[in-house]
């Protein structure tokens, strides 16, 4: 079970990174966003290049790239060793900083912008599984034997 939740959090986290990647790409105007701006409630360009699309003059979805490709690191990690009790710990709380980023988000699309990027939304569920996996994992280590 843990070496599927373990390839579970690195499938997600590597679906983070292609949206993350896609986004940054969009932000910085290499490729258009019309696969996600559908219309004014769902339109990626208004969050991806809006006035919060960047925090402190860093693009959003370069975060979001760096912070999965930690998760991406973080589940090969507990893969590789198991029972390593601080690779799972390392891995529930970076998955929690990034669902809570992610909460932050999503509260000024939802409040703020008042319109729904469907790439950040994906986003929003592959950690929200990266998170509720990770946590299991890092609370299900069996107890040894003494």
């Amino acid at each position: 079970m843990d070496r599927r939740l373990s390839y579970l959090v690195i499938a997600f986290a590597i679906v983070g990174l292609c949206i993350s990647g896609y986004s940054f790409a969009h932000h910085e105007s290499f490729v258009s966003g019309a696969i996600c701006s559908l219309n004014e409630t769902f339109n990626c360009d208004v969050v991806n290049r809006g006035p919060f699309s960047e925090l402190f003059g860093v693009p959003v979805a370069l975060i979001g790239l760096v912070g999965y490709g930690f998760l991406v690191a973080a589940g090969v990690v507990c893969l590789k060793r198991p029972e390593d009790i601080s690779a799972r710990t390392f891995l529930m709380l970076a998955a929690m900083g990034g669902l809570g980023f992610s909460f932050y988000l999503t509260g000024l699309e939802a409040f703020v912008l008042k319109t729904w990027c469907l790439l950040c939304l994906t986003s929003q569920i592959s950690i929200l599984i990266i998170f509720a996996s990770s946590a299991y994992l890092r609370y299900s280590v069996r107890k040894r034997p003494v």
